[in-house]
C-alpha cells in the first residue's frame, strides 16, 4: 500500500509568535484602552 506524508512540513515546538503580532498586540490594547477612556469621559459627562 502508498504511504501518506503529511501536507507540511513538521513545524519545531520552539516556534513562537511572528514579528508581526507584537504590533498588532500594541494596536488592540491601545485601542481598548482608548474606548475606555471614551466611555469614561461620556459617562462622567453625563453625571453632571
Amino acid at each position: 500500500m502508498a504511504k501518506f506524508k503529511p501536507a507540511g512540513k513538521k513545524k519545531g515546538g520552539s516556534g513562537a509568535t511572528g514579528p508581526g503580532a507584537v504590533p498588532c498586540v500594541i494596536l488592540i490594547v491601545g485601542g481598548i484602552i482608548l474606548v475606555t477612556l471614551l466611555f469614561y469621559a461620556i459617562l462622567g459627562s453625563a453625571r453632571k
